[in-house]
């Protein structure tokens, strides 16, 4: 099994969670803000089976947008910012109670 956080952009947070429990991945949301830019992000958390990990990462590639920031007072010229960032780690159990 899979511990899996998986951090999206707020605007994207929405689709994302949406096509993870139509294809049978639960999750519990978080919202955080993080990142060099301060923006606001939501985290997916997960237990998941091994098998499931790379359709998580098609239907996550598949439901967010590479988004691209203005310069900031600092730098001159646009700022990409990552679809997604997710952590997997490996997970013993996943007891529901």
């Amino acid at each position: 099994m899979k511990l899996v956080h998986v951090i999206v952009r707020n605007e994207d947070a929405n689709r994302v969670a949406e096509a993870l429990v139509e294809n049978g991945i639960y999750i519990t949301r978080l919202a955080s803000t993080g990142g060099f830019l301060r923006m606001g992000n939501t985290v997916f958390i997960s237990g998941i089976e091994d098998n499931q990990l790379d359709n998580l990462f098609k239907i996550v590639h598949a439901h967010t947008d590479i988004h691209v920031h203005p310069p900031s007072s600092r730098r001159e010229e646009e700022t990409p910012v990552s679809r997604a960032v997710v952590f997997v780690q490996d997970m013993e159990q996943l007891r529901k109670l």
